[in-house]
This record gives C-alpha cells, structure tokens and sequence, in this order.
C-alpha cells in the first residue's frame, strides 16, 4: 500500500520507526527520487492539544545545526490531510541499531564513543543556545549518517517531546522513556506515585548519562534482577539509593544486594586513559537530587574539554601494557609524565622513552604539540629504569547473567565471540610491540 503526499512517495511497508504517537517511513521525492524520511502522526496524536502537536513543527524549524535532523518540509496527506514532516533521511540507522549488533555487545570501539561523545555534545549545545530540552535523549533518538569520507555522524531527533525552556524554568509534564527517565520523572510516571515536582533541564543531563554508558558498554548502568522493566520498584531504589560517585548498580540476584560500580567495567573498548576522563562526567549527571546535578554549563565546559585533548599511545615494555595518554597538546611534558606515572605507577624519575628505533628526550618544559604523532601501531615506548613487574592485558569475564539480561540466544554467543576475537588481536599485537621495544631497546 502507497501513501503520498505532493512532493512524496513512500510505502507503508517501509517502517523505520514507530512510537506511541507516530510512525516514521522511508519516502522518496516524486521529482528527484531523494530519500527521506517522513514522520506520519496517528490518531493518538491528534487526540493531544493543537498547541502541543504543533510543537515539534515549531521546534524543528527553529533548529539548524549539522548534528540535529534536518526538516525539510511540513505537507499534508492526499484523502486524510494528516500532517506529515518530511526530514533527513539516516541511512546509518540509530544509534540503538548500532549497539544491537553483535561487535558491539560490549560497547562501541573507542574511535566511534568519542564521535558519539562530540555529536551529542555538539547538537545538545545548540539546544541549549535556543533554550530547548528535548526530555527524550535515548540511543534510539540518535541518527546515524556516514559521511562521504566514512566517518559517521551522529544527530539528535524526535522532537515531539522537546519544549522550550531556559536554564532557571521549570516544568511538571512527563516525557521520556523508562530506561533513561530521569528518576524523580521515573516515579510518577512509571511508578504512579503522586507527587507535586517539578522538573528542570538538568533531566536531559540524566538520559545522556545512561546513553552514554549505554554506548561505552553495550548495557544500561542501572539494571534490577529481571530486568528494568519487569522490577521497576528495584530500578528505582538504584537510581535514587545510589552512592555518591557510583555510575552503576546491578542486583544480580533475586532480592539480593545492589553491586555499585564506581569505574567502567574492563569488558568495554575504552582504554583507561579515557575512561579516567569520562568516570567524572558521568558519575556528576547520574545525579538523582537535581540541585546537586551538574548544570549544562559545567557538562558542556567538561566534555569539550576531553574532546580537545589528544592522544599519545603509550607501550610500557617491561609490563607488556597499551595505554592512551590523553592530554591537551599545549600542555608541558612534565605534566604529561604525571599522567604516565598515574597509569603506569612508573614514577617520573624512572621513565624513558624511545620511538622509531631512537632514544625520545623530552625536555620537562616541552609542550605535547612537539611530541612525535603516534598510532596504536607506532607508540611511544616507556622504558622504566626501575624493575618493574608484567602485568600484560587485563581483561575481566563479564558476568554470564548481567549478559542474558542485555541479549539473547545466538546475538550473546556472537557477541562474545566478537569479543575473544579483539582479545586475541589485543594480544597479537602486545606480542609484535614486545619484540619491537626490546629490539629499539637493543
């Protein structure tokens, strides 16, 4: 069956999304043949006041930004007159899509989380500079595209639930899905528990937290015995009990203890250099109490600020170990040292370098831009002048419930797979830079 309106074309059978309010088809242009993506609204929807249905028309107007998708126009059905958007059309699916497929049961690779990290920092910035909040921020709200280049970018959309509101402003309307509802929202409207709070944009801080753990590890961070949905008085007893400073809890036993989490699990593909980056930012928005959470102005400040830095690849030859140093390129090299004792514990006055089959000097004055470029590939080597014990690739099991909660059947099996298949390069590769650092060394 064919629906159309004046410009477009699309088949019912299409689907690329559907919601409780609207579905989202793939569409074509009738004169150029261009793909889009048409979003055709349902009864449900008309049942809301005019004011809140042409909210989204209103706000996707007034958005422009590379990391938001774009509409194109606001058209009417041919029979029914429904109003239909016709947006960008994500060729890359969602970002939920992504982490669906097995190479990703245990997170997104460090390379793609950090494109994540800018795309979402970058379109969350342009909301925040129209007084926007979008109170749905989900994987499954972040488009996909890849560029002529190959590299992918990521933009935000669904914006039914999205208001304006400023930072001060304050709202008692309830949007959002469960998993990544901000708690104080996730009692009354999932638990039905009457309450007279009202809500600030610091919400949408909470969502982006849960999606980016999301993304560095393939689970949700907060996750009861059975699931989120089936034990949600659980779910909200991790999310509000939470200590200070933990970015997850699991109950892995029925009316067992929560297991808090105060650091990244080792199964995921960030390397420590990043994860010591990132741990502040989201143990500060997984915040319950909204007064304590941090304000979009600190988030933006903190994230842009781990963007900007850059990445040295370190080999320590006698622990066997990799390492990313991330660090800002004007810093000095005695600050750099620093950042190479806390993950090494190899203290600065230890530390030796060597690259490309040379000793590397660096002067403690020295500022990183002068560093030579490195690769995984092509490190820096540090060489301790102290004994120093081999440590080797650390790699920790995930737990075999925790994993049956996230996937099922053959998706899991492939997803371990998936996972040994990076463990035995990981080691391939510590093996050929054992044998190039001893002979540089030599």
């Amino acid at each position: 069956m064919l629906e159309s309106t004046v410009n477009y074309l699309w088949s019912v059978d299409d689907v690329l999304g559907q919601g409780a309010t609207a579905s989202v088809y793939k569409a074509r242009s009738k004169k150029t043949g261009e793909l889009v993506a048409v979003k055709v609204f349902n009864k449900l929807s008309y049942s809301r006041p005019y004011e809140v249905q042409m909210r989204e028309f209103d706000m996707l107007r007034k958005l422009n930004h590379v990391n938001i998708v774009k509409l194109f126009a606001v058209e009417e059905m041919h029979l029914t007159s429904k109003k239909v958007l016709v947006m960008e059309f994500c060729s890359g699916g969602s970002l939920l899509s992504q982490l669906e497929e097995p190479e990703n049961a245990f997170g997104l690779p460090e390379s793609e989380f950090l494109i994540v990290l800018q795309c979402v920092v970058h379109g969350m910035n342009h909301l925040r500079e129209n007084g926007v909040v979008h109170r749905d921020i989900k994987p499954g709200n972040i488009m996909r595209v890849v560029g002529e280049d190959g590299r992918s970018i990521y933009k935000l959309t669904d914006f039914g639930a999205a208001r304006e509101l400023e930072d001060d402003e304050k709202f008692v309307s309830i949007y959002g899905t469960e998993e990544y509802l901000h708690p104080d929202m996730y009692e009354r409207a999932v638990l039905k528990k009457p309450q007279q709070k009202s809500y600030g944009v610091t919400v949408d801080l909470w969502s982006i937290g849960v999606t980016f753990y999301h993304a560095a590890t393939g689970s949700l961070p907060f996750v009861p015995f059975g699931g989120p949905r089936r034990n949600k008085r659980i779910m909200y007893k991790i999310t509000t009990e939470k200590p200070v400073g933990a970015i997850a809890g699991v109950q892995s036993v029925e009316d067992g203890p929560i297991e808090w989490s105060y650091q990244l699990p080792s199964h995921c593909q960030l390397s420590e250099g990043l994860k010591t980056q990132l741990v502040p930012v989201l143990a500060s928005i997984l915040e319950a109490n909204q007064d304590k959470c941090w304000g979009f102005d600190q988030f933006f400040a903190e994230t842009t600020g781990i963007l900007h830095r850059v990445a040295i690849h370190i080999f320590s030859l006698q622990q066997a170990t990799v390492h990313r140093i991330y660090i800002h390129f004007y810093n000095t090299a005695s600050i750099f040292f620093d950042e190479v004792e806390k993950q090494t514990q190899v203290s600065t006055e230890c530390q030796q370098y060597f690259f490309q089959g040379h000793s590397l000097i660096l002067e403690p004055s020295m500022k990183v831009v002068s560093f030579p470029p490195t690769t995984p590939d092509r490190p820096i080597f540090l060489i301790s002048r102290c004994p120093e014990k081999t440590v080797g690739l650390l790699y920790k099991e995930r737990k075999e419930d925790h994993l049956h909660q996230c996937l099922e059947g053959m998706i899991a099996v492939l997803g371990v797979i998936h996972q040994y298949l990076r463990i035995a390069c990981s080691l391939q590769q510590c093996q050929e830079l054992i044998l190039q650092g001893f002979y540089c060394y030599m």
